[in-house]
């Protein structure tokens, strides 16, 4: 038998993370990677250059970081070195979470070649996800199974969502119905992540065991979370919205879960504990589903990849037209081909409110942005389209408060060095238009190293503009056209060149 290829894996450390998180979602991760892989795994401060030297890897992994307040950033020196090992990034975040730039931004420094995501391409609609590999979600065979608990419990409702409409639109109206009429056992998330929850790993797996339902659904984005899967691995009838990924995935309503709005959820569930030989039909049906194709053995994503790495030639990369299908190989200048669901309500608001913006249709794109912000305050996308409706109406107050709430989670809760480039940049506009010129040329010279074509063009701009900033500050010196760029944006402007930037701020600016 040959040896397994070598994975030197940089990750961690996670000392400051929940247990919840740490059983549910980094120790798994660990053990998928271990089945394919002789993995040699590396935390906190490194240089890259040693530990190759080191180890000899044929593959190395780079975990992004997981989004906490107390999330460390760690420091890999010397990634320019060995450039012909191929590397991977993997990004463990929510798509909508204005933490990814922190990912994106190591990833573009550490040199990674692609990046494997807990969410599809296409719910994040930006380049830089374009082409990265969706890793759907998968369960831990031997402790989410059939303990043979007696069942005890109607319905339980476990973690986040339950009790607010934020982030999980389906699941409030659900529990409100289900409570008028039916009792429930509700076990909140406790601040999961950075406390310990008592229901993690196999007690959790045994509560759900005990239990006739459960519920769950893939969030606003209507993905695939983790849960829609615990639920039935541990033969308890799962209660979901229907959505295109699950019944891609073969789950069919009153045949292995029950799809259910506010309207019909309470007789849908009514006639089934009414009716126990076809609930346990559907039961051993949903159970049967994730056990066939969604255990850790059903994901070899990364052993796949390396495969096609070694054979890839010139002028090709390797693509995922489905993630429950192998990858292949195309030529670089191929149109992608997926055949995946990307149904994603919240996507699809953001990338029409941009696209109405481009038309000119700024109160037409306002709606779109609003509710987007409704259900989650702190997506930066919407705020940002916002903030450019509200200028091009006139109401500047407005406007420059959505661009505050912008930079004050990206600084204070995500803990960035530089605030997102076209963040800053739009601020500068606001802060121009209000005839607070200070506060933005301090705050453009302050995040002089960043580069962006977005923020290039805003520093050549007021540099123009006010020439006495070109003699006060150097980041104001640099000449037309830069289009040199070391920080990534989350946004969706459509918009790329040092040019096409300008033509976006220079009216706004000395409007």
């Amino acid at each position: 038998m040959s040896p397994r290829p070598r994975l030197l894996y940089f990750n961690g450390p996670f000392d400051y993370l929940g247990e919840r998180l740490i059983i549910s979602y980094i120790e798994p991760f660990r053990r998928l990677l271990d089945q394919d892989f002789e993995v040699v795994s590396v935390e906190g401060d490194r240089d890259f250059a040693v530990e190759v030297k080191r180890h000899a890897p044929d593959l190395v992994l780079f975990h992004g970081g997981v989004e906490s307040p107390k999330e460390r950033e760690v420091t890999i020196r010397n990634t320019d070195k060995f450039p012909e090992i191929p590397r991977l990034g993997w990004m463990f975040r929510d798509p909508f979470s204005p933490s990814r730039r922190n990912s994106m931004n190591r990833f573009r420094e550490w040199g990674v070649n692609q990046v494997v995501a807990d969410f599809r391409a296409s719910d994040c609609p930006i380049p830089f996800f374009k082409d990265s590999l969706y890793l759907p979600w998968w369960i831990e065979d031997e402790v989410f199974r059939d303990y043979g608990e007696k069942k005890t419990l109607p319905i339980t409702l476990t973690g986040s969502g339950w009790l607010q409409r934020q982030f999980y639109d389906w699941r409030l109206p659900i529990f409100l119905k289900l409570a008028e009429k039916l009792p429930l056992y509700h076990v909140p998330a406790f601040e999961t992540h950075i406390k310990n929850d008592a229901y993690v790993g196999e007690p959790y797996a045994r509560l759900l065991n005990r239990s006739h339902f459960s519920a769950g659904c893939g969030t606003v984005s209507r993905f695939l979370t983790l849960k829609l899967l615990e639920i039935p691995a541990a033969r308890c009838c799962l209660i979901t919205e229907e959505t295109e990924v699950l019944k891609a995935m073969g789950f069919a309503d009153g045949v292995n879960c029950v799809f259910a709005t506010p309207d019909n959820v309470v007789p849908k569930v009514q006639a089934l504990m009414e009716d126990a030989a076809r609930l346990q039909t559907i039961t051993d049906a949903g159970h049967a589903i994730v056990h066939g194709a969604h255990t850790r053995k059903h994901r070899r994503l990364f052993a796949e990849w390396l495969q096609l790495w070694k054979a890839k030639r010139p002028g090709e990369r390797i693509v995922q037209p489905h993630p429950f299908e192998p990858l292949r190989l195309a030529a670089a200048d191929a149109p992608g081909e997926l055949r995946f669901p990307t149904e994603n309500p919240l996507t699809e608001a953001l990338v029409e409110g941009y696209r109405l913006l481009d038309a000119g249709q700024p109160g037409e794109a306002r709606p779109k942005f609003e509710w987007v912000i409704n259900i989650i305050p702190h997506v930066a996308e919407a705020r940002v389209g916002l903030a450019l409706c509200l200028l091009r109406a006139g109401d500047l107050a407005l406007a420059c408060r959505q661009l505050e709430h912008v930079l004050y989670v990206q600084r204070e809760l995500c803990n960035y060095r530089c605030p997102d480039p076209v963040s800053i940049s739009l601020h500068a506009v606001l802060s121009a238009r209000l005839g607070e010129l200070g506060p933005a040329a301090n705050l453009l010279a302050a995040t002089a190293t960043m580069k962006h074509p977005a923020v290039n063009a805003m520093r050549w701009l007021f540099g123009q503009t006010w020439p006495e900033l070109r003699r006060k500050h150097a980041a104001f010196r640099d000449a037309r056209g830069d289009e040199s760029q070391n920080s990534e944006t989350t946004h969706l402007l459509p918009l790329r060149s040092f040019d096409e930037w300008l033509g976006l701020w220079s009216p706004l600016v000395k409007a």
